[in-house]
């Protein structure tokens, strides 16, 4: 079947078969359809679009059926204007922000002599779209964000539903870990692209966002629990070249400094940012102090656009960036003098090209060239790394080809396309364990793991006057260093080679559309397999009540994480999984999932627009990660099945006498089913029901934003809410008074009015006098890791931004002054405590952060 593939791909390539429906386009930005007041369409009619802030014109006439778009559109403020033979001429102020927007104008016959303006009442609901969220350029610039080294993770959590908060820059959509896909001007990313993996494209270099959460059309595939389209700056049309200079300081000894430049004409245009930070809490950290925390970050983007005629233009983007980063300390690592770092490398190149063949069909060739290049390097010392010795060192270069096409015609939207992408990995990994007491067979009399190298089974513990240690884990005694064992080394290469082709149309029938795709994803990697996704989904838009009603079905083809899929995925004797006694032994295959959506999109009033959303997904072969103690070292598990539901809300309010603002709430309940295949893990597999580090009772997000008048000064408010997610490593009291000082301290541990310290920990104490100021544990006999399991304390957290864009104008050149507040009320919670997901991490202290800006 290979090579008739290959060769179909190729086929459809040339001639232009693969496809984005219309409201998944990123190519068609602005469209529409001219009328008459009856509603019959206008062929010939002549559109024009005036840029306010550049002057600059461009103009399409409709086809025979009325229909126009425009392509690749700076954002600003617009002037649509309409003309027709026999027809007054129509004009209407569009305010476009870089998402895909429609407008429909009636034209009136000219002796009337009046001018039709659109009714944003009911044009603003989408029949057709599933749930999803707009960023604009002003949230891009004004929102705090959370994480020094991950920004737009951050900025996707603060603005989006259904997303649990974690650290470094991690989050996890719908109960999901990190089933997300970035689709940066059509080039799609599937692999993770928080800061520990690779290198998040800069917000530096972002026109707008749109994050799409609801029932995924057929051209999205693989992570499809969050689609994230990111359109970046383009310098066409910016005849007088415009750009901006920005320098930051912020606690911690952050500094930060960015550029960006955009220049062209209306053929040719280039944009260019470049962006450096270094911080003293590049990472979040185990502790409330930071310790051994310092890195550094560097990215260049360029954007090429070339018209080459009004039908067809080139875009060509380049990315690099590098970061060099330590991994935080604890307070008794910090006393060893532990010394591991990590870098990571990253390239991108991404040619592209757009052609429209009329107004309603277009085609779109994407192709690319990506790496990620990560080094993770432990101490001098292999014994000063406590309580493992850890190394790594790992390259991802992903390359693929993607063509769009697409049609809209009568009442359908028709598309089809194909996609291939091949993936290069190579893994080195090593690791030792270098603490006695970390894995040691036996318990003290206090209840603490005893740390004689010579213990060497538990059948030792009785004749010696101590107890098992039930956390023992036998097969650990091979890499043990302090008690005879050997260093762990691996090394692996393979590739995957990954082809899909899909179909869709988008049917209106009245006031109902119906979306029928169909989706065929070849999968050949560590294990081979195929999928056929039907997706189907069907809305009704109600004008009178400004509501839609939608509902859909979609069956995923889920494919493994690629970051340390050969590490995970080893089997047979010796195998990673064996020796270092995590979950069972097997390649990590593919999975597939049953989805089901059911939403609502209401327009209230003129400027509040309300959407829920409620999801349930079924997983067979579900996918998370294992995380070695507190290092950013992950690796792909698989559990036999997942279970997911949860509902969403967003209420968003536009511009309104200078206020604008959203809420959004959402509730996730996420269930994984053992057995546990693959994954490296210093802990047991686990084998039955358990709710994982990414459900969570409530989440909530409030901003709000008030400008004093056009030009005045703005400020901002933020207040995120986490109902805390699941601490899978305190199930009770006693399993947290065995635990070394510095661990109890992290939790707040307490007996009466005596807290833990690192010195000092709690070794017994009554049990109505035990508590916990950071994490919840069920009362004794009543946890479940299913019903009742622990979780981490509820959180608040409020956030501040004030600013003037312009304390200084002259002409076209203007100075701005930004303060931001993160964690106003220095709240010192958890994102979670040794966690086999995620390890344990702190939220950002209080830290204040002052910017300037030149404009030009």
């Amino acid at each position: 079947m290979k090579r008739p593939f290959l060769l179909l791909s190729f086929v459809c390539s040339c001639v232009c078969l693969q496809a984005l429906s219309a409201q998944s386009s990123t190519a068609v930005e602005l469209s529409g359809a001219i009328t008459d007041a009856s509603g019959a369409a206008l062929t010939q009619a002549t559109v024009t679009v005036l840029h306010q802030q550049t002057q600059a014109r461009r103009q399409v006439t409709t086809d025979e059926e009325g229909h126009f778009s425009f392509l690749r559109l700076a954002t600003g403020e617009y002037l649509l204007t309409a003309q027709a033979e026999g027809f007054a001429t129509a004009s209407e102020d569009v305010n476009y922000d870089g998402t895909p927007a429609r407008v429909i104008l009636r034209l009136s016959p000219k002796a009337l002599d009046s001018t039709v303006n659109v009714s944003a009442d009911v044009a603003s609901l989408d029949p057709a779209a599933s749930a999803r969220v707009s960023v604009t350029l002003e949230q891009i610039e004004r929102i705090p964000s959370q994480s020094v080294s991950s920004p737009l993770s951050s900025l996707i959590t603060n603005t989006t539903p259904g997303v649990s908060a974690d650290s470094n820059g991690s989050f996890h959509p719908l109960g999901d870990h990190a089933e997300a896909s970035f689709v940066i001007d059509g080039q799609p990313i599937t692999d993770q692209q928080s800061r520990t993996f690779s290198s998040q494209v800069s917000l530096n270099a972002l026109q707008s966002l749109e994050i799409r959460e609801g029932a995924p059309l057929a051209d999205v595939g693989d992570k499809t629990s969050m689609v994230i389209v990111a359109q970046t700056r383009s310098g066409l049309a910016h005849t007088r070249p415009m750009g901006e200079l920005a320098a930051s300081r912020g606690g911690f000894a952050t500094s930060e400094a960015s550029a960006h430049l955009g220049y062209g004409s209306e053929r040719f245009g280039t944009f260019t940012a470049v962006d450096a930070l270094n911080s003293g809490r590049f990472l979040d950290t185990p502790e409330l102090a930071a310790l051994h925390a310092n890195g550094n970050a560097e990215n260049f983007i360029e954007r090429l656009d070339d018209r080459l005629s009004a039908q067809t233009s080139l875009q060509l983007n380049v990315g690099l960036s590098h970061a060099w980063f330590q991994t935080p300390n604890t307070y008794d690592q910090q006393a060893l003098g532990q010394n591991q770092r990590q870098t990571i490398q990253s390239f991108n190149v991404a040619p592209s090209l757009l052609h429209t063949f009329d107004a309603a069909s277009f085609l779109q060739v994407n192709l690319w060239v990506r790496q990620d290049k990560v080094r993770y390097l432990p101490s001098a010392d292999r014994f000063v790394d406590t309580p493992a010795y850890l190394a790594q060192s790992r390259r991802l270069t992903n390359a693929g080809a993607r063509s769009t096409y697409s049609h809209a015609r009568g009442r359908h939207i028709f598309s089809m396309g194909v996609e291939w992408k091949h993936t290069f990995l190579a893994e080195r990994f090593a690791t030792g364990l270098t603490a006695p007491a970390y894995n040691s067979p036996c318990l003290g009399a206090d209840g603490s793991p005893s740390s004689s190298p010579s213990l060497m089974d538990t059948a030792q513990c009785v004749g010696l006057g101590l107890t098992k240690n039930p956390a023992f884990l036998p097969q650990l005694l091979a890499i043990d260093l302090t008690r005879g064992g050997t260093i762990f080394a691996f090394h692996g290469y393979t590739d995957i080679k990954q082809e899909a082709l899909f179909g869709q149309d988008s049917l209106t029938l009245g006031d109902f559309t119906a979306n029928i795709g169909m989706r065929f994803d070849a999968y050949n990697g560590i294990t081979r397999s195929t999928g056929i996704q039907p997706r189907v989904g069907l809305a009704y838009k109600s004008s009178s009540l400004h509501t839609v009603l939608r509902g859909a079905y979609s069956r995923i083809f889920i494919t493994p994480y690629n970051e340390n899929l050969i590490v995970a995925s080893s089997a047979g004797p010796g195998a990673t999984a064996t020796v270092l006694g995590a979950a069972d032994s097997a390649p990590l295959a593919t999975g597939h999932r049953n989805q089901f959506n059911v939403g609502t999109e209401s327009q209230l009033f003129k400027n509040v627009m309300l959407s829920s959303e409620y999801f349930w997904k079924f997983t067979y072969g579900a996918y998370d990660f294992d995380v070695l103690l507190n290092s950013p070292l992950t690796f792909p598990t698989q559990f036999r099945k997942s279970k997911i539901d949860g509902g969403l809300l967003r209420l968003n309010v536009s511009d309104t006498h200078g206020f604008a603002g959203y809420m959004t709430a959402s509730h996730v309940r996420s269930r994984l089913f053992g057995p546990e295949t693959g994954g490296v893990s210093f802990s047991a597999p686990y084998s039955n029901v358990v709710r994982p580090d990414h459900d969570e009772g409530l989440a909530t997000n409030t901003y709000l934003r008030y400008q004093f008048g056009r030009k005045g000064p703005w400020a901002g408010f933020s207040w995120r809410y986490d109902g805390g997610l699941v601490s899978v490593a305190t199930p009770d009291f006693a399993t947290v008074l065995r635990m070394t000082g510095d661990e109890q301290a992290q939790l707040g541990l307490h007996c009466g009015a005596v807290f833990a310290t690192v010195a000092v920990p709690v070794r017994a104490c009554p049990l109505e006098n035990l508590g916990t100021r950071r994490v919840r544990i069920p009362a004794a006999g009543t946890e479940d890791d299913d019903k009742n399991p622990s979780r981490i304390v509820p959180r608040n957290v409020f956030d501040l931004s004030v600013g003037k864009d312009d304390i200084y104008r002259h002409e076209h050149q203007q100075v701005g002054l930004h303060l931001d507040i993160v964690n106003l009320t220095n709240n010192g919670g958890l994102y979670n405590f040794l966690s086999t997901f995620s390890g344990t991490h702190f939220l950002t202290p209080r830290s204040m952060t002052v910017s300037l800006r030149y404009g030009f």
